[in-house]
């Protein structure tokens, strides 16, 4: 499929196969839909699974051992696509991958589209490729921070390990020694975002990989990921994904 500046190929390999060492022109973002390989490039090695997402340079070698039989979705940026994002496009100059969390919930998007018979489905899909860009961009900005005091990071990280606790904006201020103030404007200019707005994305992110990962019951997800009930935990994870839990476990399980 191409949808503008993009080219989309699923393809599966069986299991005990393997790729040689090669490099692509352009870069490319690999999602795995099912199935696990290990790829190993000068200096390391990820192990990919089911819902990897995987970015890799222009120009970097690297080579895959498949363990079982292997789909996955093979994205290619070509030049002119690579020139117009630019200003966001840093992402796809560095290594990177994603486990799960609302990047995945993007691919898995663009999976479903790219089975889609109207003639928009190529325009969707390219808006979708481009968002997912963009948040990676963002992640990467956010974690790569240079500079960065102490505290920033230090509320950062109450957040990610206790995402089921709900932190007011003064408390958290509080335990890292800020005003308020101080840490609601260096925050949003650091992460692109509110604490609230961060606090949501990191519930989210937690209840995408137990949807995916676990059976338990969406109320029981809700209420650990730090939704006061199901109904709300439904309703924003719908609005944030575009998928309702149940559906978004049922396309991840069926791929």
């Amino acid at each position: 499929m191409q949808a503008g500046g993009f080219k989309l190929t699923e393809g599966v390999h069986p299991a005990g196969t393997a790729l040689p060492w090669h490099h692509h022109d352009t870069p490319t973002i690999c999602f795995v839909l099912r199935g696990s390989f290990t790829e190993s490039w000068r200096g390391g090695s990820l192990l990919c699974t089911t819902s990897t997402l995987k970015i890799t340079p222009a120009g970097d070698r690297h080579c895959d051992q498949f363990r079982g039989p292997v789909r996955g979705l093979l994205i290619e940026a070509d030049a002119a696509q690579v020139a117009a994002i630019r200003p966001c496009a840093g992402v796809l100059d560095e290594r990177s991958s994603y486990q799960g969390g609302l990047i995945s919930v993007l691919a898995w998007r663009v999976c479903q589209e790219m089975r889609a018979t109207d003639v928009a489905a190529p325009l969707v899909v390219e808006g979708l490729l481009l968002e997912l860009v963009a948040l990676a961009a963002r992640w990467q900005d956010g974690h790569h921070l240079q500079g960065s005091p102490r505290w920033l990071l230090e509320a950062r990280d109450r957040i990610l390990d206790q995402p089921a606790v709900r932190p007011s904006l003064g408390g958290l201020a509080e335990a890292v020694g800020v005003h308020p103030v101080t840490l609601a404007r260096r925050f949003r200019l650091a992460y692109g975002c509110t604490v609230g707005e961060f606090v949501r994305r990191t519930r989210i992110e937690r209840a995408t990989r137990q949807l995916a990962d676990s059976d338990r019951p969406l109320a029981e997800i809700a209420i650990e990921a730090g939704f006061s009930d199901q109904s709300h935990f439904s309703n924003l994870f719908r609005r944030h994904t575009g998928f309702s839990p149940s559906t978004y476990r049922r396309v991840v399980r069926a791929s």
